[in-house]
């Protein structure tokens, strides 16, 4: 049999330490690469150089710099009340560079559609003109509602409108140029377009303005400016529109107005009935008519009980009352001479078109006329003076546009709107007065009439019996100065 062969030593050996053999190996592998790697290192100065490159690399990337670096910003997350979301509350500091990433939207959006809203209009006031009297001003303005043919067209233009109308006016005025407005009106109905100012001075200018309001709804709403976008925007004031007019001055405290004037040819002097007009304060406007004759001083006459001519004279206020006014305005009358002037006469053609039938403007047409006038001669304290009475403009025919006497319209019924404080008129005595009047006019004709005209004169004291014997100033004054004239003249006879 054979014998067994012996193990290999050397086999064991791998066996059992081949692992740990192999490991021995590698490491010494590696500690020789290491000592060859030191020692080329040492020897060779560019490898050297090559790793001081990379230290310097990585110690550069490890280096803050400024432009990589983010801006110092506040913390807003600590300023924040309510803040929108759990992500910002969890998010990092605001020093976070990504705090200031912004993220931009693009494309497009949907179009929003705006419907623009209607525009409302009112018409607007318009200012028409004053009339100055010695104690009052009359104001007038004009203003007219849309017709119905007017709203329809323009409900039915390309750019729509509607129509409103205005609810009042406010009427305010100035003094001496001020600059500062005082309110005479503030709820004026649309239908009076005239008003009567007697709270005035003489010598004054005074200056008006007219305000035209709305409070229609739809006027309130939409009646502001139009925005291009919008439309018609509110208009919470309801104010359409304002007018002023140019200042007017009132007169003085007196005002003459001279009519019949005559001079017969076997006379040695003229005559012409004066009108005075006075502002007296506290009453207002009196005024007392008489006839003057050339070298009379204007306000002085003969009353009853007088041995020379007066410048007191009675009369009888609007209210009935009779007060005594003194007359002396410090004038003269100097001379009444008739005259014969050749003038141009000016009156305005109407000139309409055809089509319509509307008037379009006018023609001024000039012709020439022999007039019969008189001339006055007067003065007073502002020096001489001379008219004539009638006047030759008196035949002009002109419009108010080209320099015609203006028209003030007057509100339904034809009376002019007096203020608040204006005494109200009872129609019985002012029919009474009128009467006081004319008896003492009469009178005074008769008186004049006795030297020169003694039939006249009967003729004149016989009506004053007769129709105005129930008033005062015949009844309570004249009547036996009267009764002594017809006695007289009768027995003359």
């Amino acid at each position: 049999m054979a014998e067994p062969k012996k193990p290999n030593p050397a086999m064991d050996f791998l066996v059992n330490y081949g692992e740990k053999l192999a490991l021995a190996i590698a490491v010494l592998a590696l500690v020789a690469c290491a000592a060859l790697w030191f020692g080329m290192s040492s020897e060779d100065p560019s490898l050297d150089h090559v790793e001081k490159g990379v230290k310097k690399l990585g110690d550069e990337a490890k280096t803050p710099h400024p432009d990589m670096t983010a801006p110092p910003s506040e913390n807003l997350m600590a300023k924040s009340v309510n803040p929108w979301t759990s992500l910002v509350a969890s998010a990092r500091s605001g020093d976070d560079y990504a705090g200031f990433i912004t993220t931009k939207a693009e494309g497009k959006g949907v179009a929003v559609i705006i419907a623009k809203k209607t525009p409302v209009i009112v018409p607007p006031v318009a200012y028409v003109g004053a009339e100055v009297s010695i104690d009052n001003i009359t104001v007038g303005w004009s203003y007219q509602d849309f017709t119905s043919a007017q709203a329809s067209k323009m409900a039915a233009a390309k750019e729509k409108t509607e129509a409103a109308k205005a609810s009042h006016f406010v009427l305010e005025r100035e003094t001496n140029g001020t600059g500062k407005w005082e309110v005479l009106a503030d709820k004026l109905d649309p239908k009076i377009q005239s008003y009567v100012d007697t709270k005035i001075e003489p010598k004054s200018k005074y200056a008006y303005r007219i305000t035209a309001y709305s409070t229609d709804k739809t006027y309130l709403e939409r009646g502001g400016k139009i925005d291009p976008e919008t439309g018609a925007t509110p208009n919470p004031d309801g104010k359409v529109n304002v007018v002023v007019g140019a200042p007017v001055q009132t007169m003085g405290i007196w005002k003459l107005t001279f009519t019949n004037a005559t001079k017969p040819q076997d006379a040695a002097k003229g005559m012409v009935y004066v009108k005075i007009e006075k502002f007296e304060k506290g009453v207002g406007k009196v005024e007392k008519a008489h006839i003057h004759y050339d070298g009379d001083q204007i306000g002085w006459w003969d009353e009853p009980g007088s041995p020379e001519p007066v410048s007191k004279h009675r009369l009888a206020t609007k209210t009935g009352r009779s007060i005594e006014v003194d007359f002396n305005m410090g004038a003269q009358l100097l001379t009444v001479n008739p005259v014969k002037l050749a003038v141009d006469v000016k009156r305005c053609k109407p000139i309409f078109d055809k089509s319509t039938g509307n008037k379009t403007g006018c023609e001024q047409i000039v012709e020439k006329r022999n007039f019969d006038t008189a001339l006055i001669t007067y003065k007073d304290d502002e020096g001489l003076k001379k008219i004539h009475v009638p006047s030759p403009s008196s035949l002009d025919q002109l419009c108010d546009e080209h320099g015609g006497r203006k028209i003030i319209v007057a509100p339904p019924g034809g009376d002019k709107p007096g203020t608040p404080d204006e005494p109200k008129v009872d129609p019985k005595e002012a029919a009474k007065a009128k009467k006081e009047m004319d008896a003492e006019k009469l009178f005074d004709e008769a008186e004049k009439a006795l030297d020169k005209n003694r039939a006249l004169a009967l003729t004149c004291y016989n009506r004053l019996m007769k129709d105005f014997i129930d008033t005062d100033f015949v009844l309570k004054n004249k009547k036996a100065i009267i009764e002594e004239r017809i006695a007289a003249l009768k027995k003359a006879k």
